[in-house]
């Protein structure tokens, strides 16, 4: 019964997060993450009570790699207490490493970088396609094919480590009875050799193809990317323009400090799966490495949306502000720049960011867009629609602070 109830909660709990990056409104579940939050906290006390359930029943990386060794290894009667190995010198010294690493690339402001090792970041990075998190994810896939057990909770991750620490004296862990030998009674007779190796079954392979091949393929085949293209109509291949250098990056509608987000957000991409104006992206910068930014190349910041980022940051990176419209949240504003503009270079009587910008921040003057700095919301519209290439020729800086304009009448 006990066994049946963790197998239903880790599913529910998988379900709910994977759910969350498609637009389901099951975000609450991705609060239950190596975060600042209040129940990520309960979590961590109930461990030296109940043991390591995070790891088991929460952990959307440690429930599938239960599920691949499922699938990828003999299933035998034995407890599973009773082959479990001692834990390594070498295995403590790694793993203790890089949780030492994390702690300090977290305390000098590298947080980015060590949340990347985390599980719903990993997970999170991979559901969106981010690739450093993409190839996280099929390593960690392949361990546990390669492996037995949680190989990346019980030598690489920071978390596993943490919960490994606080589960040692558990009062519901796993324990060996008193008469227990390691005497290997308790395998199924006649269905596995003496090192508890399941036999080799002559009905499982067809045609030279076994089970286990077929899922390995297809375990594959789900690690795989598709290729994305960019077509004009379906037709012909559309250039992008280039990503110009910002004097500095623009964050999501509601992150109001820079630092303070920086701080706060565990890059678990879930705020980029539910972006409605398609315009966040992964950084690769180091410091801010897998947090979300703007990227105006794909698509703008909606100003009829209602906080959508927002509303599913389990860290409190982003703020939701329910009583300001979307239009008075001024995330930064756009720069002209006059020698790449087709107007100059081409002679051609553009008007794209002035009618594009929802806020008519963009008049053309004397033959020249000028920007209304005060006006501007760093939206991105101008800079998204913009023809000119390599790179376009008006581009969006962002605040270290975000303007917060309150009307009169609130």
């Amino acid at each position: 019964m006990k066994k049946i109830l963790k197998m239903l909660v880790a599913a529910v709990t998988l379900g709910c997060v994977t759910a969350a990056f498609f637009g389901a409104p099951t975000g609450l579940a991705c609060r239950i993450q190596p975060a600042a939050t209040v129940t990520f906290l309960v979590v961590l006390l109930l461990t030296p009570i109940v043991g390591r359930l995070f790891c088991e029943c929460l952990c959307p990386l440690g429930i599938i790699q239960s599920l691949v060794n499922w699938m990828f290894h003999a299933k035998t009667k034995v407890r599973r207490v009773c082959t479990r190995l001692p834990e390594t010198k070498a295995q403590r010294a790694v793993r203790w490493t890089l949780f030492a690493l994390a702690a300090l690339l977290a305390a000098t402001g590298f947080g980015a970088v060590g949340w990347l090792a985390t599980p719903y970041s990993i997970y999170g990075k991979a559901l969106t396609l981010f690739v450093p998190g993409v190839v996280l994810f099929a390593v960690v896939v392949v361990l546990a094919a390669i492996g037995r057990g949680r190989v990346w909770c019980n030598w690489v991750c920071p978390v596993g480590t943490l919960f490994c620490l606080l589960s040692k004296k558990s009062a519901f862990h796993h324990s060996v009875g008193r008469g227990c030998g390691n005497c290997r009674a308790c395998f199924e007779a006649g269905k596995s050799d003496l090192k508890g190796r399941a036999k080799p079954d002559s009905d499982a392979a067809a045609d030279g193809v076994t089970r286990r091949d077929a899922l390995k393929g297809v375990a594959v085949l789900a690690a795989v990317k598709a290729a994305e293209k960019t077509t004009d109509g379906g037709f012909a291949d559309v250039s992008l323009p280039g990503v110009p250098k910002r004097p500095a990056p623009v964050l999501p509608p509601g992150a109001a400090d820079r630092t303070a987000f920086n701080l706060k957000c565990v890059a678990c991409g879930l705020c980029i799966a539910n972006c409605r104006g398609n315009c966040l992206t992964a950084s690769t910068s180091l410091a801010r490495f897998g947090q979300p930014e703007m990227d105006f190349r794909r698509g703008y910041c909606l100003i009829g949306c209602s906080y959508a980022c927002g509303k599913v940051c389990p860290a409190g990176a982003i703020e939701v502000i329910p009583r300001l419209e979307r239009k008075n949240v001024h995330m930064g504003h756009a720069i002209w720049k006059k020698d790449r503009c087709i107007r100059i270079s081409d002679g051609v009587s553009c008007t794209a960011c002035a009618r594009k910008c929802p806020v008519k921040a963009i008049h053309i003057v004397e033959g020249f867009p000028v920007v209304d700095k005060g006006a501007c919301i760093g939206c991105g519209a101008c800079e998204h629609v913009c023809p000119a290439r390599p790179e376009p020729a008006i581009f969006v800086k962002g605040f270290e602070r975000q303007r917060r304009v309150w009307p009169i009448s609130l």
